[in-house]
């Protein structure tokens, strides 16, 4: 007698050929299922991957054809996300909250700057430092289990929570202490790699004491940037480790009805809305 079982598995998401033009439009934007909504959703993610780079290269103080070039491609890209947001706010059921929604806020936030960067008004010219919360972009894409080649479980997803929040805190804390320090006349801060190499042998609590920031703004952003760090990741930390130990003695199933997962490993039926959720059959006939 081989049992076999048979689980259950979410319904897939489809858009309906019934719908208007703007509700299609609003579908995509939203999907991580089907290969036109992967699509836009990856090429979005390589055009914020393209800008976090070009801004590491512009603190490197390039030759003029480098920055012209760097310039361009921030541009283009800054104008396609800008005809995005304002799709987004077209498509939206409710302008004001998805105006409000914090992955709106993030997105207004990563194109604000490019406005700042067409005045010579110096009061202004000081908001570009916000360029660097342009990784926070990312963040939309891991509100759920959902990704481009299907989905994880929710632990796995809970772990790359856990090395994205790192990642942010080192990039956005090494892009602020560099715009606090590289003009100061004792800077030690040069290029946004000297940032880097304080910002992770800080966070280590390694402290060689070869580069410190000079201003106080650069030691208030340490401050900041260690208090994260201590709040952020254990937190994150402690969520795994809470799910782990719920996770461990069920079994990871998903109600084809209601969606609940991780059922008791001698369930046969969902304990929330009573459907069949994995059947024992025999096969040796």
């Amino acid at each position: 007698m081989n049992p076999t079982i048979q689980k259950g598995s979410p319904p897939e998401s489809k858009p309906d050929r019934g719908k208007s033009l703007k509700e299609k439009i609003n579908f995509y934007l939203n999907d991580l299922e089907t290969p036109l909504g992967k699509a836009i959703d990856f090429g979005i993610i390589a055009l914020i991957l393209i800008l976090c780079v070009t801004f590491v290269l512009s603190t490197l103080s390039p030759p003029q054809i480098a920055s012209d070039i760097i310039y361009t491609i921030e541009t283009v890209i800054i104008l396609i996300f800008i005809v995005e947001y304002i799709v987004r706010m077209w498509v939206a059921e409710s302008k004001v909250r998805h105006f409000f929604n914090i992955f709106t806020l993030i997105d207004l936030i990563s194109i604000l700057p490019f406005f700042f960067t067409l005045t010579n008004l110096q009061f202004l010219r000081i908001f570009r430092v916000i360029r660097v919360f342009r990784i926070l972009r990312f963040l939309r894409y891991l509100k759920d289990e959902y990704f481009f080649f299907g989905t994880i479980r929710e632990d796995n997803l809970i772990i790359v929570r856990i090395i994205f929040t790192l990642s942010a805190i080192i990039f956005v804390s090494s892009g602020l202490i560099y715009f606090e320090e590289h003009n100061h006349p004792d800077r030690k801060i040069n290029t946004f790699f000297d940032a880097l190499y304080f910002t992770v042998v800080t966070l280590t609590t390694v402290g060689f004491g070869d580069i410190v920031p000079v201003t106080d703004g650069g030691k208030v952003i340490t401050i900041l940037m260690i208090i994260s760090g201590v709040v952020f990741l254990p937190w994150q930390i402690g969520t795994l480790i809470r799910k782990f130990l719920y996770t461990m003695d069920k079994r990871d199933i998903i109600c084809p009805k209601c969606g609940l997962k991780y059922h008791d490993k001698d369930a046969v039926h969902c304990k929330a809305c009573g459907t069949m959720i994995y059947q024992v059959y025999d096969s040796s006939g």
